[in-house]
């Protein structure tokens, strides 16, 4: 995938990729990492290169209640988001919607399910 990307949006591949799983950016976060790789990349090439990405399947948009923005990961296995009130700190939780509790839901209401998001939200470990 990273050969067929055009070179800025490898550069921010490379550093979405390059935290692992578990490290959420936001677009302002995506944005100072690749200025400090490459100085006269642009605000606009960071999120078209973002949006390209995440339309690729190649990282995930997560948006949470409370944040003001969407937050960008590499693309993983399902889990949910906590959302720490106070820090605003967003951590991986290992917890995904059953198939059966996905198939009861798609039943009951006649609608087909594509795209499935938990967010949690409270005062992290620290915050407490």
């Amino acid at each position: 995938m990273r050969s067929e990307l055009p070179k800025n949006y490898a550069l921010l591949y490379d550093i979405v990729r390059g935290a692992g799983h578990g490290v959420h950016f936001t677009m302002n976060e995506l944005f100072a990492h690749a200025k400090r790789r490459q100085p006269r990349i642009g605000f606009s090439t960071v999120y078209r290169g973002v949006q390209r990405l995440r339309d690729a399947g190649c990282i995930d948009e997560i948006e949470l209640p409370g944040n003001d923005g969407a937050v960008y990961e590499l693309k993983g296995t399902p889990h949910a988001h906590f959302r720490c009130e106070l820090c605003g700190r967003v951590q991986d939780v290992a917890f995904a919607l059953s198939a059966r509790t996905l198939g009861a839901i798609a039943e009951s209401t006649g609608a087909q399910i594509a795209h499935t998001s938990v967010a949690l939200s409270g005062r992290c470990r620290s915050c407490r």
